[in-house]
């Protein structure tokens, strides 16, 4: 049990790298209603603009591309802390179980004695 707490523990201290502070700013910014508010407005003023929809799916395609690569890493992090957190808590549930088997068996022994 203690050694997915340390695990635990060990993921939690951490610190994470640049690049992993950087993958979780851009995924919170982007489920954002600022961010979904800016790209309303620059769809808006390019179709306003009457300016080549062809160009304006390819930027937006490329887009999709990188931030769907981005939200996958923070994903992915986010699940190994899941992962991890799930097996501490795992091994706490088991052990508790064991220690109420042991208790109840205790009681069962007490009762006979008493009778």
């Amino acid at each position: 049990m203690r050694t997915y707490h340390h695990r635990l523990d060990k993921y939690r201290k951490k610190s994470p790298t640049k690049t992993e502070r950087l993958t979780d700013y851009i995924a919170q910014w982007c489920g954002s209603w600022n961010f979904l508010m800016l790209h309303l407005i620059w769809f808006a003023l390019w179709l306003v603009l009457k300016m080549d929809i062809n160009t304006l799916t390819l930027i937006v395609s490329l887009e999709a591309i990188i931030l769907m690569s981005i939200l996958l890493m923070a994903q992915g992090r986010q699940a190994k802390k899941d992962d991890l957190r799930d097996e501490a808590d795992y091994q706490i549930d088991k052990k508790s179980s064991e220690n109420i088997d042991e208790i109840k068996s205790m009681l069962k022994n007490l009762q006979h004695k008493i009778k």
